[in-house]
């Protein structure tokens, strides 16, 4: 069985693959700027003799099997770090002020360079090609590094493509996937109030935006609630509200700053509508104006459902404790939607969370990767290479 073979060989570069996790970790990059980073990959994957090229600037393409006979799936691994402090006394903690891997995509890069590994001691025994994805700018800095690789055609020839990620909200070492939506369409909302300003003492002669800023505040918590009743299926949050310098001045504009969250596309064009009405509503009310900037971010994550499916045997076969669609969907987003929507795929979780203990969670500064995780996401990862390769004929349709 092909899936036992490449398991058997998951522990042979286990104590390599923690040290470079644990570089990438020490030294991380922001988004397109994944310099080291891409060169230890390519360094690895030239030892491993690949056939890759760059890709999105700062990522790489590479394949075990170019023009092998048989279908070719995807493997996807995150590289780049957030734009934050790292607040561990870790002996691997960022060297670079402001920058720290606080998502573990130094662990996904880690666990795809030990599935390259694997994957090449059997080359000649699969019956297939796999492309390994080791893509930047994840994380939305200066935009998403798989929109920009899918436009670069990354998935020509492709059939599937999978990919992955730590959560520490889940038990350790437990796979979470489902068919369909698994992650939220995002949109990012600035609201500017503009009324008119003066003293304090004075507040029958302004139009003041704090005030309808804070009814907007209120109100919009409505959007779903109301607009989508018992279904739910959105999220509106305000995150930052603005306005206003001293204690005794009304300012002329406030600014209000938050997230639109959404996992169908009737939902979210009932949400942005009512949004919009609440908006004109409250600028009515208080004679104000209220203008808004959306900002259109990652699109639904669907995971298609032969594909969701091939996860699960594949964890379930690989001995993982639990395999499960609890928890999902979650309303974080992800730009492997990107590659979900060009050709059928599967987004699954890995449990993080340590039994009993406060596990700091993604992009927390005390969050760290945990290494451990490294041979569970290669045994899912190698059994979907088994399972789809090997076993059923991949999909040709999403769900």
């Amino acid at each position: 069985m092909l899936a036992k073979a490449l398991w058997a060989d998951v522990e042979t570069h286990s104590e390599e693959l923690t040290g470079i996790r644990r570089d990438i970790h020490k030294h991380p990059e922001l988004g397109f700027e994944e310099v080291r980073t891409q060169a230890k990959v390519a360094d690895w994957l030239s030892r491993f003799e690949y056939t890759f090229r760059p890709s999105a600037g700062t990522g790489l393409v590479a394949d075990l099997n170019p023009g092998h006979p048989g279908p070719t799936i995807a493997l996807r691994a995150d590289l780049d770090a957030l734009p934050m402090p790292e607040r561990t006394n870790l002996p691997y903690r960022s060297v670079h002020d402001g920058r720290a891997h606080k998502c573990g995509h130094d662990g996904h890069t880690a666990i795809m360079m030990g599935v390259a590994a694997v994957l090449a001691g059997h080359r000649e025994r699969i019956p297939g090609n796999v492309r390994l994805l080791f893509q930047p700018a994840e994380e939305g800095v200066r935009g998403g590094g798989a929109k920009v690789m899918v436009e670069e055609g990354v998935l020509e020839g492709v059939a599937e493509a999978y990919g992955l990620h730590n959560w520490p909200g889940f038990a350790k070492g437990s796979v979470h996937v489902r068919p369909g939506p698994v992650m939220a369409q995002v949109h990012t909302f600035h609201v500017t109030v503009k009324g008119r300003g003066g003293h304090a003492s004075q507040p029958q002669v302004c139009r003041d935006p704090i005030v309808a800023g804070a009814h907007l505040v209120t109100a919009l918590q409505t959007v779903v609630s109301r607009g989508l009743g018992y279904d739910g299926g959105g999220v509106v949050s305000v995150c930052h509200f603005d306005a206003g310098h001293t204690h005794n001045v009304i300012p002329s504009q406030a600014r209000l700053t938050g997230t639109i969250r959404t996992f169908a596309e009737a939902d979210t064009q009932r949400v942005l509508e009512r949004f919009r009405e609440v908006l004109d509503g409250t600028g009515a009310m208080f004679g104000v104006t209220v203008d808004l900037d959306l900002e259109v971010g990652y699109p639904v994550l669907n995971n298609a459902t032969d594909c969701a499916m091939a996860v699960a045997r594949a964890a379930t076969a690989a001995g993982v404790r639990e395999v499960t669609e609890r928890g999902l969907p979650l309303g974080a987003s992800e730009d492997f939607a990107y590659f979900a929507q060009v050709v059928p795929g599967a987004y699954f979780f890995l449990g993080a969370g340590i039994a009993g203990e406060d596990t700091p969670g993604c992009h927390h500064p005390d969050f760290d990767f945990d290494d451990d995780l490294i041979g569970v996401g290669m045994r899912v990862f190698l059994g979907v290479v088994a399972d789809r390769l090997a076993g059923a004929r991949p999909a040709r349709n999403a769900a």
